[in-house]
């Protein structure tokens, strides 16, 4: 049996929402990958610009029968990623985003190796780079890290949805995304309910994920508030009030110092930290709190959020 007629082990998973455009690039640099073979899965988020359209007229076909589409009534925000989750049926998925591709399938085999050569590895996360400009959006990560190296993966808490590899052994073991948060942080959210299972989380710099970084549906003022409420809402649920407290503190202070040089965050950032401090008892009685050691060993994580 060739490589290519064995059954796929890896499930690409796409979710797509109102990037017809940037999804029909993906799509096709996804399905020519010769090696390894993928199972192919979009979950359409709701689109209106006639994304199922351009899928049912261009890429559903007998040409490409391991492409499978579920079209969703409305946005359900990165919760509808949880469909990817019930969905795969291989024992890995390489979660993408509509925008973002394997660099080649060579890069999906050298993060597969990377998660098979450690069984306590979780989720591999690639280098992701813009095609264009050649601008690497996971530049200094590992500077962040725990523990690792280049060759087996630095231990950091970063899932990139649009270009990371997770072992759907592990993921099962979760709740999945929180449909609360609807965007920003969940990937902190999936990657600390991991942690709590025991697993690890790394980044692989040696594989590459482009991500076009598409313009269509990117109001960095609007995603601003969101990563702001969020981040606070993940605090107050993970970590024991000795911590969160002092942390969300910090957090808000460090998010307001930049007002002197941009008023227009002034408003976002202002909704956010209010609504974070207001969800306080909604995700307290979320709570699934580390201990003190272990917030202290997540501290990298911290200084991670306080940089970006």
């Amino acid at each position: 049996m060739t490589n290519s007629q064995r059954p796929p082990r890896v499930t690409a998973g796409i979710l797509s929402y109102n990037r017809k455009n940037d999804l029909r690039r993906t799509l096709r640099n996804v399905l020519s990958l010769a090696e390894p073979s993928l199972e192919v899965l979009v979950v359409d988020n709701g689109s209106t610009d006639g994304t199922l359209t351009m899928l049912e007229n261009e890429f559903l076909s007998a040409e490409h029968s391991r492409l499978r589409v579920i079209p969703l009534e409305q946005n359900e925000g990165i919760a509808a990623r949880n469909r990817l989750f019930l969905e795969t049926h291989t024992d890995f998925l390489l979660t993408l985003d509509d925008d973002s591709w394997p660099a080649s399938g060579h890069d999906v085999v050298k993060m597969l190796t990377v998660m098979e050569r450690d069984a306590s590895i979780a989720s591999v996360c690639a280098t992701c780079i813009h095609p264009e400009s050649g601008i690497a959006e996971t530049a200094g990560i590992e500077r962040f890290a725990s523990g690792g190296s280049r060759e087996t993966g630095f231990e950091v808490i970063n899932i990139a949805a649009g270009g990371s590899l997770l072992r759907m052994e592990a993921v099962r073991q979760t709740a999945g995304y929180d449909a609360d948060l609807f965007w920003g942080r969940e990937e902190n959210d999936l990657a600390f309910q991991l942690v709590q299972h025991g697993w690890k989380i790394v980044f692989y710099p040696g594989a590459v994920v482009y991500h076009a970084f598409s313009p269509t549906e990117r109001n960095v003022y609007s995603r601003l508030e969101l990563i702001t409420r969020n981040t606070i809402w993940i605090l107050w649920k993970y970590f024991p009030l000795l911590v969160a407290i002092p942390a969300v503190t910090l957090f808000a202070v460090r998010r307001a110092l930049p007002f002197i040089v941009d008023y227009r965050r002034c408003l976002p950032v202002s909704r956010g930290i209010f609504k974070g401090i207001r969800g306080f008892v909604r995700f307290r009685a979320k709570r699934t709190v580390f201990s003190l050691r272990q917030s202290w060993q997540l501290r990298h994580w911290f200084y991670k959020m306080l940089y970006e």
